[in-house]
Formats: structure tokens, sequence, C-alpha cells
């Protein structure tokens, strides 16, 4: 099973492959927050710490937001993302 860390909440746990980021609202109180939920807000912006390529594949529609927002290469929505194995993440500031 991947491990999913959130550096900033202190939160390290184990979870099924292809677990939404957006589950996290529903299951854990994280500092990651969701507004939206479907890519268009940009409240759930994370920066990839560790893992980058351990999540789902980045879309046309959230690459596109992203360069919008002047993003970051390691940011990405977490209401987008799959986790696909180990991956450590934090809000973005």
């Amino acid at each position: 099973m991947p491990k999913l860390k959130i550096k900033s909440d202190k939160i390290d746990m184990e979870v099924a492959d292809d677990y939404p980021l957006i589950n996290l609202a529903e299951e854990h109180d994280t500092s990651i927050l969701f507004g939206c939920r479907d890519g268009a807000c940009g409240a759930c912006m994370i920066k990839v710490i560790e893992g980058k390529d351990n999540l789902s594949k980045i879309e046309d529609d959230e690459k596109d937001f992203l360069e919008s927002m002047a993003g970051e290469e390691d940011e990405r929505l977490a209401c987008q993302c799959k986790v696909k194995g180990d991956v450590v993440i934090e809000p973005s500031e």
C-alpha cells in the first residue's frame, strides 16, 4: 500500500492504491483546503515534496489552471490527484 505523508500536518498513513487526495477532506483534519472540488478554484493547491511520479497523471485542464495561476513544477491540485505510490505533500503557500 502506498504511504501518504502530509509534512505540515505530521500525518503519515498508508492509503489504498488510487486513493483520491480529495478524500483527505472527508476523512482527516488537514491543512489542505478544498473549495470547488473540481479543479477550478485552486484552494487545494499542494506542493509535492517527494514522489511526484507517484501521483496520477496531470490532465490538460489541471495543467492549464496551474499555468494560469503561475504554479510551480512541483505543485498540483489535490482534488485532481490520486496516489499511486509513496508521496510527501504539503499545502502550497
